[in-house]
C-alpha cells in the first residue's frame, strides 16, 4: 500500500492563497464583487460583451488553468499560477455567495 506523502513545496498552496485573497488583496482591491465589477464593466466597454462578475473571475480561473496546463506538458508546476487559480476559485465563491446563489 502506498502512503501518501504531502509534497513541502504544495502544501501550502491554500493557506496562500486564503492570505493573499482575504489579507493583501482585500486590502488592494476590496471586496470581490466589487472589484470583478469594475472588472467585467472595463471588459464590456472595450469589447461590447457582458459578463457577470463571476463569470469574470471565472475567467480568470480559465487563464490560470491554461497556464498550468501548459506548464504540465513542460513536465513543471508553477505554484504561482497554482496558488493564483485557488485564488480566483475562493473570489468565484465569495461572489456567487454575495449575489445569493444557493449553497449546495
Amino acid at each position: 500500500m502506498r502512503v501518501y506523502r504531502k509534497s513541502p513545496a504544495v502544501d501550502n498552496v491554500l493557506r496562500t492563497a486564503d492570505d493573499l485573497v482575504h489579507n493583501d488583496r482585500g486590502n488592494r482591491y476590496s471586496e470581490p464583487h466589487d472589484d470583478y465589477g469594475r472588472v467585467v464593466d472595463i471588459f464590456r466597454a472595450i469589447t461590447g460583451h457582458e459578463l457577470t462578475a463571476e463569470e469574470g473571475a471565472l475567467f480568470m480561473v480559465s487563464v490560470k488553468l491554461a497556464r498550468l496546463a501548459h506548464n504540465q506538458q513542460r513536465g513543471e508546476l508553477h505554484l504561482d499560477s497554482l496558488i493564483d487559480t485557488a485564488g480566483y476559485l475562493w473570489c468565484v465563491g465569495e461572489i456567487m455567495d454575495h449575489s445569493g446563489y444557493g449553497i449546495v
